[in-house]
């Protein structure tokens, strides 16, 4: 039986570069510097799904949730047709937050839970929570690095690899925002784009001394033969579209 596909919504990208959308239960990376919309594709391509009936959750650790409705609504995008489909869970408001949740976490535990591990058990518990009552079938978490600086990792490889195979144990499909590492990065702060099952590239190419063009390439997607090659992404009336991109 075929595997199941969800669509981006990007006009020109599913078909074109996905050959019909990304697998069903995928974790992909949304990669990329800043100001190159990452959070916004993220969330647009949640709204669209939630449009056609596809219920999602975004979950975001830096932007609160009131600057993210404001952001998205100044693109163009409704976030009151589609509030019931798509909630949003605010992580943000600080670490000392975040640490309270934990410390509640560890005394109803009875034993000494690592912070850390605290937080994991208390996101992870929110998340489960919200797949039990609404069933969400899209998932996305912004930022990786937020989570990952919080979250405290001890040994990055085993619990990114822990961490991403209980995002496919949930049977959603999630996007990972995430920054580009710097060039040169060890490749022990890559485990992530060894264990994600794709990788969404988003930068700014210099078109001449003075003005930029937004790209996005597809670097990585399992069990798809996808066309890896630069793609112009634009963003014009609510909408994203890609197109080959040329020079």
């Amino acid at each position: 039986m075929a595997r199941a596909l969800v669509k981006t919504f990007i006009r020109g990208f599913d078909d074109g570069v996905l050959r019909g959308g990304v697998p069903q239960g995928h974790v992909v990376l949304l990669r990329g510097a800043s100001g190159t919309m990452k959070s916004s594709l993220a969330y647009s391509v949640l709204y669209r799904n939630a449009l056609e009936g596809t219920p999602g959750l975004y979950v975001t650790l830096e932007q609160s949730a009131g600057s993210l409705l404001e952001h998205v609504a100044g693109l163009g995008l409704r976030a009151t047709q589609v509030s019931d489909t798509l909630p949003i869970l605010d992580l943000s408001r600080g670490r000392e937050y975040l640490e309270e949740l934990a410390g509640k976490v560890g005394e109803m535990a009875g034993t000494d839970v690592r912070p850390g591990e605290a937080l994991l058990m208390v996101l992870q518990g929110k998340i489960l929570d919200l797949r039990r009552r609404q069933g969400f079938q899209l998932l996305a978490i912004d930022s990786w690095d937020a989570l990952e600086l919080v979250l405290e990792f001890a040994d990055r490889r085993t619990q990114t690899f822990a961490f991403f195979e209980w995002l496919r144990d949930l049977g959603v499909t999630s996007l990972l925002v995430s920054e580009e590492p710097p060039a040169g990065e060890a490749a022990s702060a890559l485990e992530e784009e060894f264990l994600s099952d794709g990788i969404l590239r988003l930068r700014m190419a210099p078109v001449s001394e003075t003005s930029f063009q937004r790209r996005i390439q597809c670097t990585k997607m399992r069990s798809v033969n996808q066309d890896s090659d630069d793609h112009t992404l634009l963003f014009e009336n609510g909408r994203f579209e890609a197109a080959r991109a040329i020079g």
